[in-house]
C-alpha cells in the first residue's frame, strides 16, 4: 500500500526532528516522547532488565503505541499527536506501512554508510518481530 506525501510526512519529521529545534517547551516534550517510541523500534533488544536496556517488552509495547488502530495506545499516541498538530492515525498507518515493507526514513539526513547498514540490520529484525506479534496468539503457542 502506498501513501502518498501526506502520510508520509509525520515519520519523516519525527525522524529528522533535531533536539535544538525553536518548539515550545510542551510540544518539545511530546515530541521527545514520540521520538522515544520510534527509536524503540531499531534497538537491538536485550534480555537483561535494566534501565539503560531496551528489553523485548519494551519494543513491543513501542511497536503497539506507534501502530494500534484502537484501544489505549491508539488513544495515548493521537492525543500527543494532536498535542503538536499531527494525525496519529497517519502516523500509525504510515509505520504500519513500513512494518510491511515501504521504506523507513533514514536514522538521520547525513547518516554515513555504516549507520545506513545498521539501520537496515534493524529492519529487518523489526518486521521480523511485527510478522511475529501479528501471528495469532494460538499459533505461537503451538
Amino acid at each position: 500500500m502506498a501513501l502518498d506525501h501526506a502520510h508520509r510526512e509525520p515519520v519523516e519529521r519525527l525522524t529528522l526532528m533535531l533536539p535544538d529545534q525553536s518548539q515550545p517547551p510542551e510540544a518539545a516534550l511530546v515530541t521527545t516522547i514520540l521520538m522515544q517510541a520510534y527509536r524503540d523500534l531499531f534497538v537491538t533488544v536485550r534480555n537483561e532488565s535494566n534501565a539503560s536496556f531496551t528489553t523485548q517488552s519494551d519494543q513491543d509495547r513501542a511497536i503497539e503505541f506507534l501502530t494500534d488502530l484502537s484501544g489505549g495506545n491508539a488513544r495515548h499516541r493521537n492525543a500527543l499527536c494532536a498535542l503538536i498538530g499531527w494525525d496519529g492515525d497517519v502516523l500509525a498507518a504510515r509505520v504500519r506501512a513500513m512494518m510491511e515493507g515501504d521504506d523507513f526514513a533514514p536514522p538521520t539526513p547525513d547518516a554515513t554508510p555504516a549507520t545506513l547498514e545498521r539501520n537496515a540490520a534493524a529492519v529487518v529484525r523489526l518486521r521480523e518481530r511485527w510478522r511475529h506479534l501479528q501471528t495469532p496468539r494460538q499459533q505461537r503457542a503451538a
